[in-house]
């Protein structure tokens, strides 16, 4: 696992040991329709996806960077029953709790949400955000990335 590159204020990176705050991206080439456990199934158009979800237990980052990228055996989170290839992969400054910040944040400018995906343990809307172009996706993040140093993950 290593840092590909930053997209902050700042040119520090985090340790892949690290505990923080993570975005992953997903991108369904067509539309298609998936069972997600408890939510029942969703029907998911194309575009990007992007998954907001935070690492703070053991292993941080790296052990839910690992989880997210390896094939699932056991479906624990709601992101596990997407068996898309993950694009991208964006995390905060070390032990930053952004979690709720950054979903709202986004929502703000994506072109819908998954209701119910990836927020069962508190009060948001959604976790899981769909931008309908990359370009939309990029220009969300860059904004993002102005109000909170993040640095991009490649496995």
């Amino acid at each position: 696992m290593r840092w590909w590159c930053t997209m902050n204020r700042k040119n520090d990176r985090p340790h892949e040991s690290s505990k923080g705050t993570y975005l992953v991206v997903i991108t369904f080439g067509r539309g298609r329709t998936i069972p997600v456990g408890r939510l029942g199934k969703i029907q998911f158009k194309k575009g990007h996806y992007v998954y907001v979800g935070s690492a703070f237990g053991p292993g941080g980052l790296k052990a839910r960077i690992r989880h997210h990228l390896s094939a699932k055996v056991r479906r624990h989170w709601h992101l596990d029953y997407l068996d898309q290839p993950v694009r991208d992969i964006w995390v905060s400054g070390p032990g930053e709790k952004l979690e709720h910040t950054w979903a709202g944040l986004l929502a703000r400018t994506a072109s819908g949400k998954v209701t119910g995906f990836g927020c069962s343990d508190c009060a948001c809307d959604s976790h899981l955000l769909y931008f309908k172009t990359l370009k939309a996706w990029q220009t969300a993040l860059a904004g993002l990335a102005g109000q909170h140093p993040v640095a991009r993950f490649k496995p």
